[in-house]
C-alpha cells in the first residue's frame, strides 16, 4: 500500500529516476514499445528501393534499345515484363511500410496510455481532485495520440534517410562520379532547411497544446455550470466568451498549419533545384560542353536516364522526413507534459514491492500519534491521533466539518501518506512494509457517490470482487444488500445495462449496489463514508438493515452523523481539529455530561 509512516511515503512500484529525461531522450527510450514493426517498415522501404533500381534499369534499357540501338522488339521483352512487376511490387512494399509504421504507433500509444492510467491510479483520488479533468483528458487522449506520427512515420524515416540515399549513391557513383557528387552535396540542404523550420514548429506546437488545454477546461467548466449561467441570465455572454476563445484557438491552429505548408514548399523547392542541377549537368554533357565525371566510358542514354529516374527517389526520403518533422515537434511538445505524469518519482516517495501478503479473515488496526497533512497546508489534518481498532469492531467517526474524518479514511485507504507516527495491523505488522495493492485487497469501500461504470449490473458488481465470481454469488450479494427484488424486475436481470445510457438508478439503489460490492468483496476491513447521506426514509432503512448484516464478522469504520448508525457502532470516535476528543460506546457518550448527551433528551436530534 501507500506507505503510512514518515520514512516511506506512497509511491508506485519501482525506484524513482534521478533526473527527468529530455523529451527527445524520453521519446527514444519509449521506441522499444513498438516491437519489431519499425524494422519491418525499414526493410519494406529498403526492398522498395532495390526494386526501384530494377525499375530504372528497365526504363533506361527500353529507351536505349529503342532510341539509340534500334534493336529488335524481342530484345525488349524482358524489361517490358520486369517493369510492371517492379511497379506492383513497389506498391506492395509501400503498403507494408505504411501498415508496419501504423502498427508501431498504435503499440506505443496503447502502452503509454495504459501506463499513464496506471500512474493516475497510483497517485490516487486526492491528487486527481486537484487536477482539472479536461486537462487530464487532454493528456490521456490528445497528447498520447500526438505521439503516433513520431513513431509511425518520423523514426523509421530517420533510418531511411541514411539507407535509401546510400543505396542510390552506390548505384550511381560507378556510372558517373559527377552525378553522384551532385547528389551527395545537394542532399544535406533539405534536412538543414527542415531543422531550421522545425525549431519554430516545436514552440508553436507547445503553445497549441497549452491553448487546447485552456479551451478544454473552459468548455468543460461552462457545461458544468450551465444551469447556474442560465439561472442568472448570462448564458449568451458565456457563449460569446467560448466563441472568442475558439477563434483564438483557430488562429493558433492556422499558424501551425502555415508553418507546415511552408516547410513542405521549401523542401519541394530545394529538391527541385537539386534535380534541376543534375539534369543540367547531364544535358550539357550530351551537348558536349561537359566531359568530366564519366569514368572514361562516356555518358550514354541508358546511364543518363537511369540516373534521372533515381534522382527524385534520392531526395524523396529527405522530403518525407521534412514532411514528418512536424510530427517530431508535436511529439516533443506532448512529451513535455507526459514526462512528469509518467515519472516514477512524481508520486511521493517509494513503496515496497509486493511480497505475497494476504488479508487475514479478521483485521484490526493500531494508530499511534499519527500526523497527516495535505500538500501545501500548514495545519495538519490529523494531529497526534491514537486509536486501536479491534478485529470485528464497528467504529463510527463523527465530528464537525474539517475535523479530520475524511482524512482518516484517506490514510486508511492508503491515499494520503502520514507525516509521522505509525500505523500497523493488530498483529503488529507495519503497513509501511506492504505494497499498496496488497493492502487494498483487504479493504472494502462504500462512498457517498458510488461510481457506476458503463456496462451491465453484473459488470458493476464484479468490479469489487477479489477474483472470479459466478452469478450465484452476485445474486447472494444483491439479496444481502436488499436489491434482489429490484434486480429480478430488470428487463435482462444481471445483464441489464445500468447508469448512463441504460436502466436509471436512484441514489438509494446506487448506494445499495455499493453495499452489494462490499458483500461480494468480503474484505476484513470495510470503510464507509456517510452511507445514508441524502437518502429518503425508505432507502435509509434498507441501507441500515444491509449495514447491520455487513458488520457481522467484519471490521467497519464509517463516517456518519445519523443516530441510527451510531447505535449500530460498538464505539464512536469524536474528532475535532484533527484530534480525538472522545472514543467510547454510545451509552457512555450520550450519558449526562458526555459529548452526545443531548441525544438522550426527549427532543434529541436524529442527525448529530
Amino acid at each position: 500500500m501507500a506507505s503510512v509512516n514518515s520514512s516511506s511515503p506512497a509511491a508506485p512500484v519501482g525506484s524513482p529516476s534521478s533526473a527527468s529525461p529530455t523529451p527527445a531522450q524520453w521519446l527514444r527510450v519509449n521506441a522499444a514499445r513498438s516491437g519489431h514493426w519499425p524494422r519491418v517498415a525499414i526493410l519494406a522501404a529498403a526492398l522498395s528501393t532495390l526494386l526501384l533500381l530494377v525499375q530504372a534499369w528497365a526504363i533506361a534499357t527500353i529507351a536505349q534499345r529503342m532510341v539509340i540501338d534500334a534493336a529488335d522488339f524481342s530484345t525488349l521483352l524482358v524489361p517490358l515484363l520486369v517493369l510492371p512487376c517492379a511497379f506492383i511490387a513497389r506498391g506492395l512494399c509501400a503498403r507494408l511500410k505504411t501498415l508496419a509504421g501504423t502498427r508501431a504507433g498504435i503499440l506505443v500509444r496503447q502502452s503509454i496510455r495504459a501506463e499513464l492510467l496506471q500512474r493516475l491510479g497510483e497517485r490516487g483520488p486526492l491528487w486527481a481532485r486537484r487536477q482539472h479533468s479536461a486537462t487530464l483528458g487532454n493528456r490521456i487522449w490528445d497528447q498520447v495520440d500526438a505521439l503516433h506520427g513520431y513513431y509511425a512515420d518520423y523514426r523509421p524515416q530517420m533510418m531511411l534517410c541514411a539507407l535509401i540515399p546510400l543505396i542510390i549513391l552506390v548505384a550511381v557513383f560507378p556510372l558517373n562520379w559527377a552525378a553522384g557528387l551532385i547528389l551527395l552535396i545537394t542532399g544535406p540542404m533539405i534536412p538543414l532547411n527542415m531543422a531550421m523550420i522545425g525549431w519554430g514548429a516545436k514552440s508553436l506546437q507547445e503553445a497549441q497544446f497549452r491553448e487546447m488545454n485552456r479551451l478544454g477546461r473552459h468548455f468543460l467548466d461552462t457545461v458544468r455550470g450551465l444551469p447556474t449561467l442560465k439561472l442568472f441570465g448570462i448564458g449568451r455572454a458565456q457563449a460569446a466568451s467560448v466563441e472568442r476563445i475558439s477563434e483564438d484557438f483557430r488562429r493558433r491552429t492556422m499558424k501551425v498549419l502555415r508553418l507546415a505548408f511552408l516547410s513542405s514548399t521549401a523542401l519541394e523547392f530545394f529538391a527541385s533545384v537539386s534535380i534541376a542541377l543534375l539534369a543540367i549537368y547531364i544535358g550539357f554533357s550530351y551537348l558536349g560542353h561537359f566531359s568530366f565525371g564519366t569514368w572514361d566510358h562516356g555518358l550514354s542514354l541508358f546511364i543518363g536516364l537511369f540516373i534521372l529516374v533515381l534522382a527524385p527517389e534520392y531526395y524523396q526520403p529527405l522530403r518525407d522526413l521534412g514532411t514528418h518533422y512536424h510530427a517530431k515537434a508535436e511529439a516533443e511538445a506532448a512529451a513535455e507534459d507526459l514526462i512528469p505524469l509518467l515519472a516514477r518519482d512524481a508520486v511521493d516517495g517509494e513503496i515496497p514491492p509486493a511480497r505475497g501478503w494476504r488479508p487475514p479473515e479478521r483485521l484490526g488496526l493500531r494508530l499511534h500519534q499519527v500526523v497527516a497533512r495535505y500538500p501545501g497546508q500548514l495545519r495538519p489534518a490529523l494531529d497526534g491521533l491514537d486509536l486501536e481498532l479491534r478485529p470485528g469492531e464497528t467504529l463510527a467517526v463523527i465530528g464537525p466539518s474539517g475535523a479530520g474524518k475524511t482524512t482518516l479514511l484517506n490514510v486508511l485507504l492508503g491515499f494520503l501518506p502520514i507525516e509521522s507516527g505509525s500505523l500497523a495491523s493488530d498483529a503488529g505488522e507495519p503497513l509501511a512494509d506492504l505494497a499498496r495493492e496488497e493492502w487494498q485487497r483487504g479493504l472494502g469501500w462504500v462512498g457517498q457517490r458510488p461510481a457506476l461504470i458503463k456496462g451491465n449490473l453484473a459488470d458493476n458488481l464484479r468490479l469489487a470482487a477479489n477474483g472470479e465470481v459466478d452469478d450465484a454469488a452476485l445474486w447472494r450479494a444483491l439479496e444481502q444488500a436488499q436489491l434482489k427484488p429490484w434486480a429480478r424486475a430488470l428487463p435482462r436481470g444481471l445483464d441489464t445495462a445500468i447508469g448512463e445510457g441504460g436502466q436509471p438508478v436512484s441514489g438509494g439503489q446506487a448506494r445499495r449496489i455499493a453495499l452489494a460490492r462490499a458483500f461480494l468483496r468480503d474484505a476484513p476491513l470495510t470503510l464507509l463514508d456517510e452511507p445514508t447521506a441524502s437518502l429518503d426514509v425508505e432507502s435509509e432503512e434498507l441501507v441500515i438493515d444491509a449495514l447491520d448484516r455487513l458488520r457481522r464478522g467484519r471490521t467497519l469504520v464509517m463516517l456518519t452523523h445519523r443516530l441510527e448508525l451510531l447505535r449500530l457502532a460498538d464505539r464512536i470516535l469524536v474528532l475535532e481539529n484533527g484530534r480525538a476528543t472522545a472514543c467510547a460506546d454510545f451509552a457512555t457518550l450520550s450519558a449526562p455530561g458526555g459529548p452526545l448527551a443531548y441525544l438522550a433528551q426527549p427532543r434529541g436530534l436524529q442527525h448529530v
